[in-house]
């Protein structure tokens, strides 16, 4: 009965913190809302890619659970000093900031702020664990005030002519890269413009009617189905992208930073593996459009995925398990710094790509320092909408894994269907036909969701 009365006075708080607002609230009612909402969606996202022992963080839940979780709440959850009256305010002063860099008055922040803070505890960590008193307490309690402090001295610290007062005030309030003026969206390096993105608000870009007609972010997952005989479970790989646009719309810039691990499965071992994820190569790619008409295309891309190991490394060797797999390998394998040319040529029907992927300082791969895959890329489009808003695509991969003795030939197919319209997504099914990648995987499925930004 008390954890409920406490309830009520959360509910209670929260609906009196509505009314008390002023008419600026109640006339962007839906708004507020809906920015909420989608704020929240990215800290489940910053959640899901931090946490990398997902499967006692974040998936060791049912509905039952987290109901017994969040009418039980505890007064502390055992977190840290620092934890509770050092980190909890600073993010609760990061939830004031981005209400504020929205562009919702103090008030709408301080609302937004508990909001946050309490869906936090009782949703995110609510899922596993039980809410934290002092945590709901801390985190608004003490992180307005500290942003309000932050609010004023930023001003000051943006304002002046000093690089390091500027890059102090973006340390203090990291959300002003991705928030200017109530828009959300990122400083393009390749125009030097800020790309806007009205609030949380998916813009319709009419189809892509070029080659890199979009800057965007994008978040995709892999996911293949392991056979038994090479340990079992699921592999999974996922990434979250950065693509920039010049105004030419001919050269594209791309980061790519990559999580993989694996899911009930064994090494190739067959020890069993401890369920989670760690960070891959994070990459760097440039791709630059040569020719560009109705009837043809041509280009080439160069990327450079650069070794993690002295960041994160494979502490738990889950990245060692998905060695086996050609596809995704320059990805995972973090101890190695791979070069990955590529050429590619088409026009609406069919294009063709010849890359090569070359490993350097790959000892722990393999007993070699250097290693070199050479891959063939068809690609053949089966559908695709008057508009261009919906495609159907064919793909024949081929990679040959040159230096590496008595190792097969990789073929996969994948057949994949693309959305173009207020969001740029796509699923893909692929399976492998010949080689050691179809002795290791049954199949695979690919989702990429990608937001454009103008």
């Amino acid at each position: 009965m008390k954890n409920l009365f406490f309830l009520i006075f959360l509910f209670f708080l929260t609906s009196q913190s509505f009314s008390g607002t002023d008419s600026t609230i109640k006339k962007n009612e839906r708004v507020f809302l809906k920015d909420t909402v989608a704020i929240n969606s990215f800290l489940w996202g910053g959640r899901i890619l931090y946490v990398r022992n997902k499967d006692s963080k974040i998936f060791d839940t049912n509905a039952k659970k987290w109901g017994k979780n969040i009418l039980n709440p505890e007064i502390n959850d055992g977190d840290s000093f620092a934890t509770n009256y050092i980190y909890h305010p600073y993010f609760g002063a990061l939830y004031y900031q981005v209400y504020r860099d929205l562009g919702y008055d103090k008030n709408d922040a301080f609302l937004g702020t508990i909001i946050q803070s309490t869906l936090w505890e009782f949703t995110i960590e609510g899922t596993v664990e039980k809410p934290s008193v002092v945590d709901l307490i801390v985190t608004p309690g003490l992180g307005i005030p500290l942003g309000l402090y932050f609010e004023k001295i930023n001003k000051k610290l943006s304002g002046s002519d000093s690089k390091l007062k500027k890059t102090l005030s973006y340390l203090i309030n990291p959300t002003r890269l991705f928030l200017d003026e109530g828009s959300l969206g990122f400083i393009n390096p390749l125009s030097g413009t800020f790309m806007i993105y009205k609030p949380f608000k998916y813009r319709d870009h009419g189809g892509h009617s070029t080659l890199l007609s979009l800057s965007g972010v994008s978040v995709n997952s892999n996911i293949f189905n392991v056979k038994q005989y090479r340990g079992g479970g699921v592999d999974i790989i996922y990434a979250l992208s950065a693509d920039f646009i010049n105004t030419e719309r001919d050269l594209s810039l791309r980061f790519r930073f990559p999580w993989s691990g694996a899911y009930d499965g064994n090494d190739k071992e067959y020890n069993v593996v401890d369920n989670g994820f760690e960070i891959g190569n994070a990459e760097i790619g440039l791709n630059k459009v040569l020719i560009e008409d109705d009837n043809i295309y041509f280009g080439y891309d160069i990327g450079l995925n650069l070794p993690t190991a002295s960041v994160w490394g494979d502490k738990k060797n889950r990245l060692e398990k998905s060695h086996s797999n050609s596809l995704i390998l320059k990805e995972v394998l973090h101890d190695s710094t791979i070069l990955t040319p590529k050429f590619y040529i088409g026009n609406n029907l069919i294009s063709f790509s010849f890359s090569s992927e070359v490993f350097f300082n790959s000892e722990e791969y393999s007993n070699d320092s250097q290693e070199l895959f050479l891959v063939y890329d068809t690609k053949i489009s089966l559908f695709k909408s008057v508009n261009k808003k919906y495609n159907l695509d064919f793909d024949l991969k081929f990679l040959d894994k040159k230096t590496e003795e008595q190792s097969n030939i990789d073929g996969v197919t994948s057949i994949k269907f693309r959305i173009v319209e207020n969001l740029d997504f796509s699923v893909e099914y692929l399976e492998p036909f010949c080689g050691d990648i179809d002795k290791y995987i049954y199949n695979g499925l690919f989702v990429n969701l990608k937001l454009p930004l103008s």
